[in-house]
């Protein structure tokens, strides 16, 4: 748990928010290759991937037959039959495929180790990427990927992010990292920034309050329970469609936000119980401190229907909290 009077994680996120800031932030990589690739990847996520021109990519999600979230990824169309996902779970995903091939012409490794990201996020970062790059791209799109290089060595930039905030991601080769890195130190800089280093900040604070959630607060649901139902193209196969079509119809849970009234919610653990008026209506995912929206948030999961403004409580010690939208700011 964080604590408002921590200074450097508000400088952090303050730097996210207003400036421009970078960090070291490697997902794991699964590169998959073969003629048959797009054919195996449209049928184990639920977006259309075949609209994903090379030099685009597109976040989705992998459902099991119950249609609940394996995992959230995002799918980068690096070249003809040649693709990367990006993903906290890679030595899962490669077993997966593996299971879905079908003696399908594909072929999926772990790569992480074999490049670093870097991660460039805020309003000031198109200022830093003209700074950084050798040779900026023209008008790259969010959700698009391009080659390029970063003092003569060979980069891929990745325009997104996991902050809610104008950035990019760099990828390099990791045996270069450490002058990519320095690059980027001294860019950020110039454009005003700074190095970011609170982990939490990065990783669930700032996301959180944009309403970004990681796999793990997925737990249990379908996308249509938790905002994600936006990427679902329900016209094509996919696995846990028959499923997902069921529950889209008639949600079994939703994942809110929760505003909590205390100064502090360190005795709240991963999965509390939330009640409303005594009964258990469902569990609440993650707490944690809200830097640039000045109070403690968290997401739950709890039983479809009950409105924003509903008032409950969270944990052993009945922490009160209110139901509010998960998108924060």
């Amino acid at each position: 748990m964080l604590f408002k009077e921590d200074s450097r994680a508000r400088l952090d996120a303050e730097t996210i928010r207003k400036s421009v800031g970078w960090y070291r932030w490697t997902h794991d990589l699964v590169e998959v290759t073969g003629a048959d690739a797009l054919e195996v990847l449209e049928r184990i996520y639920v977006s259309n991937l075949s609209r994903v021109g090379v030099g685009r990519s597109k976040y989705t999600c992998m459902l099991d037959e119950a249609g609940e979230i394996i995992d959230d990824v995002i799918v980068m169309h690096m070249g003809e039959g040649l693709y990367w996902v990006s993903t906290l779970y890679g030595p899962r995903l490669i077993p997966w495929i593996e299971a879905h091939a079908d003696g399908k012409d594909i072929s999926a490794r772990l790569i992480t180790y074999d490049w670093d990201m870097y991660a460039v996020q805020g309003p000031k970062s198109p200022d830093a990427l003209e700074k950084l790059l050798d040779r900026p791209p023209e008008d790259m799109k969010r959700f698009s990927v391009a080659a390029g290089t970063v003092g003569g060595v060979p980069v891929y930039v990745h325009r997104s992010g996991f902050t809610g905030e104008n950035g990019f991601e760099i990828y390099c080769a990791a045996e270069k990292t450490g002058e990519i890195r320095e690059r980027i130190r001294l860019a950020v800089e110039a454009a005003g920034g700074r190095e970011i280093y609170t982990l939490e900040v990065y990783v669930r604070s700032i996301p959180m309050e944009k309403g970004f959630a990681l796999k793990q607060d997925f737990k249990h649901l379908n996308p249509f329970e938790c905002g994600l139902g936006w990427s679902v193209d329900t016209d094509k196969e996919f696995i846990g469609r028959e499923a997902t079509l069921a529950i889209r119809e008639k949600p079994r849970y939703e994942m809110v936000g929760l505003v909590f009234d205390r100064e502090s919610t360190e005795d709240i653990n991963i999965w509390e119980r939330v009640y409303l008026y005594g009964v258990e209506v469902g569990r609440c995912a993650q707490a944690i401190y809200g830097y640039t929206v000045d109070k403690n948030i968290g997401f739950a999961t709890i039983r479809a229907g009950i409105p924003e403004g509903t008032r409950v409580t969270v944990g052993p010690n009945g922490s009160p909290a209110t139901v509010v939208s998960k998108v924060f700011c």
